[in-house]
């Protein structure tokens, strides 16, 4: 299992810094394409790692060949699904943004005006709408949004998981 354990850990992260790295030289409109990519990239270099990388094969195997391998792989899957999480709630995260353009100002601070002239709150619905809109989650019929069949399910899968979770929706945080 350690075996299977620092496998995931180096491919992974040699994996994540190489697409990182790439995305900051060619940026790619769709990241989550790039990486669901690279991550099909990476999976074969899981293997080879776990077969012939120095100083893994020096690790005596206390299982099965197989189940080092088995937890090699499920390990980069799992580090893969926490780094698209990463990236979706820390990289595009409003109150992180607004924290690094606050950084940003010049002089040090910013008034509530030059924040709120980076934020069109109208174009940003627009925006969404928009994108929901081309990937079939809504359509506009009589001048009022309307949820499709993909949409209704996703929808009702978010109050699942909010009731669930017991999470709180975003006017009702503080």
């Amino acid at each position: 299992m350690l075996r299977g354990l620092l496998t995931a850990v180096i491919v992974t992260a040699t994996w994540i810094t190489i697409q990182i790295l790439w995305m900051h030289i060619k940026p790619l409109a769709n990241r989550f394409k790039a990486m669901c990519l690279g991550y099909c990239i990476s999976l074969p270099f899981v293997y080879m790692a776990y077969q012939w990388m120095p100083g893994l094969t020096t690790i005596p195997l206390h299982e099965p060949w197989g189940i080092g391998l088995f937890f090699a792989y499920f390990l980069h899957l799992l580090f893969f699904l926490l780094y698209v999480e990463c990236f979706y709630h820390v990289e595009r995260s409003v109150t992180l943004r607004f924290l690094v353009e606050i950084l940003q100002q010049s002089p040090p601070g910013a008034r509530l005006d030059q924040i709120l002239d980076n934020y069109n709150v109208e174009s940003m619905i627009h925006t969404r709408l928009a994108a929901l809109e081309k990937n079939n989650f809504i359509e506009c019929k009589d001048a009022r949004w309307r949820l499709k069949p993909k949409g209704g399910r996703l929808a009702k899968l978010m109050r699942i998981s909010a009731w669930i979770y017991q999470s709180a929706g975003q006017a009702d945080r503080l």
